[in-house]
């Protein structure tokens, strides 16, 4: 369907006019008829919405702020609202294994099957929990703080070292985990503050054992596992992501939902920070491509329309550039005066583009 110059509405050919002046011979020329494109017969009405469609939250969670607004046009692909998920990140350096959780999963029943969402075998391999019994007697030495660095020797092999750090203090208590060294599983060994090992500076002395993998947990629905099997990760690294609640099938959708087709916005359901579930309503929208006119009709003037009719529609605000091809498209059946002359909504279906807008007024000619 076309535009329309409403400068073009009616063509007209101006037909020769016979001139007899001083003698001189009338020229004549064919003349041609009027041509009106446009019919006497027209109907006011207003621009509409032809359907409404709902964006609704894919999962679960706190809505983020947002800076769209009711009446607003968001274009396919645009970002209205994002919601917030829960992130899961390393705790340790270390080798990721034991992945048993996928996107849409619900983590209550992948923990209680296998444990955790996945592991996370620490780099540190050895750990050891000791006192300061064996401590060389000195007062400091008996006094171990949490984060220290120390230095650790086997027992009967001197060749065999590492290099540790305090992670847990509890009176006399305390464990240390071995980041590097050639130390062995269940080697008996003596703990230094001092890297030269001196006798003075033994704090303790404990028997290596391997450190547990860490289980990795969550709570919710799993939205996206971002690690692969095998994979080394850092420390503060994200793991996962997590949702509110649960949300149907296995196929994790978008972290935000996204416009399909130009719309305008109706209505917003949401504020910022109000917490959703997989399917609530978050804005109410009017696709573009749906806008048309509805207009009314006597009923003694319905016999002039029918559905399937060509018209044309002027659009007052647009001015010169506010005419548009039509098709009416249905006619109600009911009513929609009490007293008097019955009327009947005609719907008349353009092309809509960027210059027409809901609300607008419209007055619907017949063509001839």
């Amino acid at each position: 369907m076309k535009k329309h110059n409403l400068n073009r509405i009616i063509s007209i050919t101006l037909a020769a006019l016979l001139l007899s002046i001083a003698g001189i011979p009338a020229i004549a020329e064919d003349a041609q008829p009027l041509v009106q494109s446009r019919s006497a017969f027209s109907l006011s009405g207003r621009v509409v919405a032809g359907e409404s469609v709902s964006l609704t939250a894919p999962y679960g969670g706190k809505v983020m702020d947002f800076t769209v607004r009711e009446g607003d046009t968001a274009q396919t692909g645009q970002t209205l609202f994002e919601i917030e998920t829960t992130k899961i990140y390393a705790p340790c350096d270390g080798i990721v294994g034991g992945i048993r959780a996928c996107p849409g999963d619900e983590a209550d029943y992948i923990q209680e099957r296998y444990g955790a969402l996945m592991y996370l075998e620490p780099d540190a391999l050895l750990q050891i929990d000791t006192s300061t019994r064996e401590a060389y007697d000195n007062n400091d030495n008996k006094l171990i703080h949490v984060g220290e660095t120390v230095y650790v020797r086997s027992r009967n092999t001197k060749s065999r070292t590492g290099v540790g750090y305090v992670t847990q203090v509890s009176g006399t208590s305390f464990s240390v985990e071995i980041t590097h060294g050639n130390l062995r599983v269940d080697e008996q060994t003596y703990i230094y503050r001092n890297e030269n090992l001196a006798e003075t500076s033994r704090i303790g002395a404990g028997k290596t054992a391997r450190l547990d993998p860490v289980a990795i947990t969550g709570e919710g629905s799993v939205l996206r596992v971002l690690v692969t099997e095998g994979s080394h990760v850092k420390r503060g690294e994200l793991l996962a992501e997590m949702v509110t609640g649960a949300f149907p099938g296995y196929s994790a959708q978008a972290k935000t939902p996204e416009m399909k087709e130009d719309c305008i916005v109706s209505s917003i359901a949401v504020q910022p920070g109000t917490q959703v579930s997989s399917g609530d309503v978050m804005a109410t929208l009017y696709p573009i491509a749906s806008l048309e006119v509805a207009a009314d009709v006597n009923e003694l003037d319905l016999h002039r329309i029918q559905i399937g009719d060509a018209v044309l529609v002027e659009l007052t605000a647009l001015k010169d550039n506010g005419l548009f091809d039509g098709i009416v498209t249905a006619i109600s059946a009911l009513s929609n005066t009490d007293s008097g002359d019955a009327e009947y909504t005609v719907y008349v279906r353009l092309t809509a583009d960027s210059t027409i807008r809901e609300g607008m007024n419209a007055t619907v000619y017949l063509t001839e």
